[in-house]
């Protein structure tokens, strides 16, 4: 193991066990992969209850921080860095990786849309991302269509040059694909969880708006038409200020059309370390977005909890994630969503007629970081 420590910053995501999301989970699986291998520091919020990061040393922000990146010899940062972190980074010349998006997803934000100058708050997403693609030395992209976009990028700020194509004509040097997945820790702590329903269909995204999540109820409406004995639950409705209103209609929805008792909306969200033993029982994962530039760009994160429990999928087909559904054969991507159509997977899962797609071991982060690990060690190496 290389002595030089490296610094995963979480920037503001929560590693708490019980209110980490979709990127913090992903950032922790994927240090609990790096630990075995090198030295590792987490830059993280304070967290009573933080999750399992393998043998990395949780550090929490502020002057700690800032002495554990001076110290590192790499510091990665993943989505929206800390911009006084990153500053620091590149002012103490350290090897900086980034797996950064572009902030198309922000600009769907009511926060955002509702302040006095949009444009001007956007810049602040912007500007961090634009400083990411910059200064970092190497890349990590969640699927090869988010490589190819980044690789666009690269080009167009001019981080590619002639002597990049002669290194690597892949480009391997500057970006390793490390596809959504999860971790040997994880899915030794799923197998070892036991199955407690929370309902058949589980809304396992978040609540943001520019997903769909009111279609899922009008669709539970539908199979109790049917006659369909069905439960549905939203995993994740804690408000927060972009997703309140969302929320909100949600409940409300739910209410007039009479399926409180069929439908539970999720204001305090289970705690990771509880969350195998519901996502287990289920029948099947839901995940329905609108159609916009922002699926076209990214892989949802959640589709992890398919590919680690086997539970099918059913999705919207508007961009990269339905794409993936269809071809890996993960449930069922929707063509054209509404309530109906929805309806009708719902139903097809429930009497059985939807292949459960099994757990697909080849998304271990365990084997796919391994690229990343070989580029990282010899750069350690190379001093």
């Amino acid at each position: 193991m290389p002595e030089q420590p490296i610094v995963v910053d979480a920037g503001s995501y929560s590693l708490s066990d019980t209110s980490i999301a979709g990127a913090g989970q992903r950032l922790a699986e994927i240090t609990q992969v790096l630990s075995r291998h090198f030295r590792v520091f987490v830059v993280a919020p304070p967290a009573a209850d933080p999750v399992d990061l393998g043998e990395a040393e949780l550090v929490g922000d502020g002057p700690d921080a800032d002495r554990a990146v001076a110290a590192a010899k790499a510091v990665l940062f993943f989505d929206t860095a800390d911009r006084d972190r990153l500053e620091l980074a590149v002012s103490r010349r350290k090897l900086i990786v980034g797996e950064c998006r572009a902030p198309i997803e922000q600009m769907d934000f009511p926060s955002l849309l509702a302040h006095s100058d949009p444009t001007g708050e956007y810049q602040r997403y912007l500007a961090t991302y634009q400083r990411q693609i910059q200064v970092s030395h190497h890349f990590l992209s969640r699927s090869p269509s988010e490589r190819t976009a980044l690789l666009t990028v690269l080009c167009a700020f001019g981080r590619l040059r002639p002597a990049d194509i002669v290194c690597s004509r892949t480009l391997d040097h500057l970006v390793s694909t490390v596809p959504v997945g999860f971790s040997s820790g994880s899915m030794r702590l799923a197998d070892a969880a036991g199955a407690r329903p929370m309902a058949d269909f589980l809304w396992t995204g978040g609540m943001w708006a520019f997903y769909d999540p009111l279609m899922l109820v009008q669709a539970m409406r539908l199979l109790r038409e049917r006659g369909v004995d069905a439960t549905a639950a939203f995993m994740y409705a804690r408000p927060i200020e972009d997703t309140r209103a969302t929320i909100e209609l949600v409940r409300r929805t739910i209410g007039e059309l009479g399926l409180t008792s069929s439908v539970l909306l999720n204001e305090e969200p289970p705690a990771l370390s509880e969350r195998d033993q519901y996502v287990k029982a289920a029948k099947a994962f839901v995940c329905i977005t609108k159609p916009g530039a922002e699926n076209e760009t990214a892989t949802r994160l959640r589709l992890r909890d398919t590919w680690l429990h086997g539970i099918p999928s059913i999705v919207d087909a508007f961009g990269t994630s339905g794409e993936v559904v269809a071809r890996e054969g993960l449930g069922v991507a929707l063509h054209r969503p509404d309530a109906g159509t929805l309806a009708d997977a719902l139903q097809q899962v429930a009497d059985g007629e939807v292949t459960t797609p099994g757990r697909r071991l080849e998304r271990l982060y365990d084997t796919t970081l391994g690229g990343f690990v070989s580029w990282l060690d010899a750069e350690l190496a190379s001093g």
